[in-house]
């Protein structure tokens, strides 16, 4: 009974506050006003209504498989298995902030990782695809993953929790800027503002457009707060090559291959490997990306 009653309080702060709280204030702020707010947006293509069935229909099976995990995690913190910490004094000054930081750090490199991976054929159908339908995504789709894909993601969450020490509030507020970012991310708004953009201080993090060419370009951009694993492993491509800079790109191919359920015969291992380890078979990525462009 115990384990029920910690589960229902999960799941509605999960659904609440990481879901329903984030994607409706989103979307109502930037797609029922966007007009008013004189926004362009980022791609031309709009999402439709059967677009948005579907996001909110992965969104809340993935609320559920969160809430499961996230009351198992919560276990194991009431057995003293991971780093949580309540009296600030046990760190250094400071030390909160140098946490979310590390936390940030964590996570990006688990969720780039994990993402480069799920992109890899012989398995993006049944971790991927389902996220990737929306072309051009709207907030609703911040939770929008096939069941494989949701427990990676909270793995990610699990790992940050175990091996990073953390306070309540250090906690608290990298759930809230991975719940901002990850929103903004999927808002189809460009939100930071230009002369943050183009400042030297902040070429090392994420803008709306990264991600949302992710969705148009599904090799490149695959970092979440930051473009640093993008830069390193050359799969970073610039804002510029969004589709209000003047280019337009069709549905991606991986999505339009398996929507019309003709997939192509499966390749070589040493070349499906290639999709997940780039910088080794650089060349021969290439000339597949000009075969499907």
């Amino acid at each position: 009974m115990t384990l029920l009653i910690e589960f229902a309080i999960i799941f509605a702060i999960v659904l609440v506050l990481g879901y329903l709280a984030p994607a409706g204030a989103y979307y109502w702020l930037f797609h029922v006003h966007a007009e008013d707010r004189h926004l362009d947006p980022i791609q031309h293509r709009r999402p439709t209504a059967k677009d948005i069935r579907r996001e909110v229909q992965l969104s809340i099976s993935t609320v559920v498989i969160f809430s499961v995990m996230a009351t198992a995690l919560y276990e194991l913190y009431k057995a003293g298995y991971t780093n949580i910490y309540w009296n600030l004094r046990d760190y250094p000054y400071g030390f909160l902030f140098v946490s979310v930081f590390a936390a940030l750090a964590v996570h990006d490199t688990w969720f780039y990782w994990t993402h480069r991976f799920m992109h890899w054929r012989p398995v993006f159908k049944y971790t991927h695809l389902g996220h990737h339908r929306s072309v051009s995504p709207t907030p609703w789709a911040i939770y929008a993953f096939q069941p494989a894909e949701a427990f990676l993601q909270f793995l990610g969450i699990a790992v940050v929790i175990m091996i990073v020490p953390l306070h309540p509030l250090g906690m608290l507020l990298f759930f809230w800027i991975d719940a901002q970012v990850n929103t903004a991310g999927h808002t189809g708004y460009e939100l930071v503002p230009r002369f943050i953009r183009q400042s030297p201080w902040f070429q090392g993090c994420n803008t709306v457009t990264h991600h949302d060419l992710h969705h148009t370009h599904p090799n490149k951009n695959f970092g979440s707060f930051f473009n640093v694993w993008d830069r390193w492993m050359g799969t970073y491509l610039p804002d510029e090559a969004a589709e209000n800079h003047g280019v337009v790109k069709p549905v991606p191919a991986e999505v339009a291959e398996h929507d019309r359920k003709t997939a192509k015969p499966s390749r070589s291992f040493r070349e499906q490997l290639g999709g997940l380890v780039p910088q080794l078979f650089a060349e021969r990525q290439s000339r597949s990306d000009h075969r499907t462009a």
